[in-house]
């Protein structure tokens, strides 16, 4: 468990909030980690601080935030279950299609594993060796990921993936000036 886990299923159980307790006590399983997310990132946007700075937050601050999200847990818990049934839904989907109709999908991940693993593995190598293979240039195969990324997992995952490098590439920055 996280030390921001910990600090707020401390604080729920001093608030009474039974329903965080479970959700960040692990009752849910492995599949509750995205819920557990959820929740602290819910109780850090209450707070107004990113979630790795929750633990040096004020105690009443924090037992507040704490009680606010449980208010909203049951629609929290709601939004979860419906992601959950979506997800089956999906693999339900792609099964009842059959083979070659969802072949593409594993034929581009496997494709595209092949093409990374040459450029990052294979090539060098073989550079190394004395052998010169032209690479494929690095944005061609950035173009083709992020392609088969939005059209496998939505056009969401590359716009989250493209805020996370965006905050990396901020936090880099800050760190070096």
């Amino acid at each position: 468990m996280t030390a921001i886990a910990s600090v707020l299923l401390g604080i729920a159980a001093k608030a009474g909030a039974d329903l965080i307790g479970k959700v960040l006590g692990d009752r849910f399983g492995p599949a509750g980690g995205q819920l557990a997310e959820t929740v602290i990132g819910e109780i850090a946007e209450r707070v107004g601080l990113p979630p790795a700075d929750l633990p040096q937050a004020e105690p009443q601050v924090l037992e507040k935030a704490v009680k606010d999200v449980e208010a909203a847990m049951p629609e929290l818990i709601a939004l979860w279950a419906k992601g959950i049934d979506g997800q089956f839904q999906l693999l339900e989907a792609e099964t009842r299609e059959g083979f070659w109709q969802s072949a593409w999908r594993w034929g581009w991940m496997y494709l595209l594993a092949v093409f990374w693993s040459c450029y990052i593995l294979l090539f060098p190598v073989l550079s190394a060796i004395g052998f010169e293979v032209e690479r494929v240039d690095v944005a061609v195969l950035l173009t083709l990921t992020t392609w088969f990324i939005s059209l496998y997992m939505g056009g969401h995952t590359v716009k989250a993936l493209g805020s996370t490098v965006i905050d990396a590439v901020k936090h880099m920055r800050g760190r070096s000036a």
